[in-house]
């Protein structure tokens, strides 16, 4: 009889929790709806392949098992182009709902195709050509491009974090606790593929084994992926989506002569000092653009190429100035640093510790030390 192992039972939980939260993430109502949609399609792909795995690792007698857990590596080409399209429909905001195009599939289906022409041999003719190495320049092959197609959409991923970062900072006065989410999704993800090329490179290069970097090793870190993306997705709040231009913006002036540069910049000067418009916590772009009345290029125009400075930095400049004010008044004496930072205008600790430590070249403890206003 065979023996139920420690990796068994974590693939087997990994499944279990990777059906449970797939499920679950579809019932919540009105929360990045279209991400997660894609999200649970891959938490059902990553369970998918974890039970073809599970079979494979429990060595069942039954042969039809045994080819069914060979034929789930089809989904190895289907995981990247599907956190390519949940990254985007994450965090970006688009007229038109971006879908994969079927270009992206061609690897899977060349998998799936092949899987099928495997099927012209019995199980044990599979096995005795697999043994003899009938297998290994194909196998190859397969596992190359799995690596490299992987890679590949990896770093676009990468690429829409880098401009999701650009434009938090021209869009929001404060920062959003999903930056660390996404940056720990593309670690883990290429923390897989990492392990992955070792694997590859052990076994057709060097022909060695190492008994804490392996196969198995990858398929035990699977579980803990699926409850990263599981369990945040569940409790994540409803993100500021970035809009994404694919085509560059001309950099122009929108028309605004030197009068309306000089107006905009009174009428600005006015709702940052006496209205005080920074205190709002989840002040944006758009809504600075509402006030004075104006497309938002003309805001990010103004600010960019007058103020020399980008939206978020030029929001929390005078939240800090704002911070400053209140230590001077000496009201650090009756509330926290943190509870000044709240009423200054920031949202969190983190945003105000950067954003101070930027302008001041200091953190804000330190600042009021050297104040002698402890």
């Amino acid at each position: 009889m065979q023996t139920f192992r420690l990796i068994d039972f974590i693939i087997f939980l990994g499944i279990s929790q990777g059906i449970f939260l797939a499920i679950a993430i579809q019932m919540i109502q009105n929360k990045n709806r279209l991400a997660n949609r894609v999200l649970s399609w891959i938490l059902g792909i990553a369970t998918i392949m974890l039970t073809g795995r599970f079979f494979f690792t429990v060595e069942t007698k039954t042969v039809a098992f045994f080819r069914l857990a060979l034929f789930v590596d089809v989904f190895v080409f289907i995981f990247g182009p599907l956190l390519y399209l949940y990254y985007r429909r994450l965090i970006f905001k688009e007229q038109v709902k971006y879908r994969l195009h079927y270009i992206n599939f061609i690897p899977a289906v060349g998998m799936f195709t092949y899987h099928l022409w495997t099927y012209q041999y019995s199980y044990q003719e599979f096995v005795l050509m697999a043994r003899s190495g009938d297998f290994v320049i194909p196998f190859f092959i397969v596992e190359i491009t799995g690596i490299l197609f992987n890679f590949y959409f990896w770093y676009r991923c990468f690429q829409l974090f880098q401009s999701y970062s650009r434009e938090e900072k021209k869009n929001l006065s404060y920062a959003q606790d999903v930056t660390s989410y996404l940056r720990t999704f593309l670690w883990v993800v290429v923390i897989f593929l990492a392990l992955w090329v070792i694997g590859f490179v052990q076994y057709y290069f060097f022909d060695i084994y190492l008994s804490f970097i392996n196969y198995n090793m990858i398929w035990i870190l699977i579980p803990v992926f699926i409850y990263i993306i599981g369990f945040y997705s569940l409790k994540q709040p409803d993100i500021f989506r970035m809009p994404l231009s694919i085509k560059p913006k001309h950099k122009s002036h929108e028309g605004l002569d030197l009068k309306q540069i000089q107006d905009l910049n009174s009428k600005l000067e006015e709702i940052m000092v006496k209205q005080k418009v920074y205190l709002n916590h989840r002040l944006t772009l758009v809504d600075l653009a509402k006030t004075l009345d104006i497309s938002t290029n003309k805001m990010s125009w103004l600010l960019n190429n007058i103020h020399k400075t980008n939206f978020y930095d030029y929001i929390n400049k005078y939240r800090v100035e704002a911070f400053i004010e209140k230590i001077q008044n000496g009201e650090h004496h009756h509330h926290t640093l943190l509870a000044l930072s709240i009423d200054s205008g920031f949202n969190s600790k983190s945003t105000f510790n950067r954003a101070f430590k930027m302008f001041v070249n200091d953190t804000p403890r330190e600042y009021v030390k050297k104040l002698g206003a402890v």
